[in-house]
């Protein structure tokens, strides 16, 4: 089961996948995040375990990264020719408007299509703080011309998680919390991130993207993460979706799962 969670920025994405991944392995549940955190926070998509995750490493790791893009621009500028189909069309459809935010997109997006192919074929319960949709969503306004048709064909094109959770909170809320995030960053990590204007725009089109979603005959859970009692409510919602979810599969394929969760309980 692939769950993704999709909102505007600064709306608790990676949070809440953090909180969903403890409390779904409480239950029980094999788990793997990919945790991205945006092109600009992380120079790759990591796929860990929850028990593999460590809190000081990964914010020790983040700088680190930072620095390296510079570094890795090259060899990815190299290996556009071999990018996966699904990175290809999506930057032929909405090609960013310069040369870095086309680098960096490319190798997101590639690194992304990977971990989305393991997920896909994997008998674990894999979060996705940031997906496709939210991928999408940027390219949008970073593209040089974006209209609703070439972002209706992205949304064609992208593949669908088993699980889509859609957080919002107040754009006030959001507004104070994307001034305080980029009030955080060095100049460096400047060149990597979106300017406060074009975060905000990432609301609207968030919100247009979501409506769009929904146009096509997609589902989505609606949830908020503004404080404890809603993260808390939010992760319930989850859970109980990912139980009924596991409760409807396939029985040959559920005792499979069962088989692989007891070797790796006894290991």
């Amino acid at each position: 089961m692939i769950i993704e969670l999709f909102g505007p920025p600064a709306a608790g994405k990676t949070t809440l996948a953090h909180a969903l991944a403890t409390e779904l392995e409480k239950n029980g549940f094999d788990i793997q995040l990919i945790v991205s955190s945006r092109p600009a926070e992380r120079g790759s998509i990591q796929v860990e375990s929850t028990r593999a995750l460590s809190w000081w490493r990964t914010a020790l790791a983040a700088p680190l990264s930072r620095a390296a893009k510079l570094v890795s621009a090259g060899p990815v500028l190299l290996a556009c020719a071999r990018s996966d189909e699904l990175t290809a069309s999506l930057m032929d459809l909405l090609p960013p408007r310069t040369l870095l935010w086309s680098v960096r997109y490319r190798r997101y997006l590639s690194l992304l299509s990977r971990s989305w192919k393991m997920a896909s074929t994997s008998d674990r319960i894999v979060i996705v703080d940031q997906g496709f949709l939210t991928a999408l969503c940027s390219l949008a306004l970073l593209a040089r011309s974006a209209d609703r048709r070439g972002i209706a064909r992205g949304l064609e094109l992208i593949p669908r998680p088993d699980l889509l959770v859609r957080l919002d909170a107040p754009r006030d809320i959001l507004e104070a919390r994307l001034r305080a995030r980029l009030g955080r960053q060095g100049a460096v990590e400047r060149l990597f991130e979106f300017n406060l204007q074009t975060s905000l725009q990432q609301i609207d089109t968030t919100s247009e993207v979501a409506h769009m979603f929904q146009e096509q005959g997609g589902r989505m859970m609606h949830v908020s993460s503004l404080d404890r009692r809603l993260l808390e409510k939010a992760v319930d919602r989850i859970v109980r979706e990912a139980k009924s979810w596991d409760e409807e599969i396939d029985p040959v394929y559920r005792s499979l799962v069962e088989r692989r969760r007891i070797v790796r309980a006894a290991r």
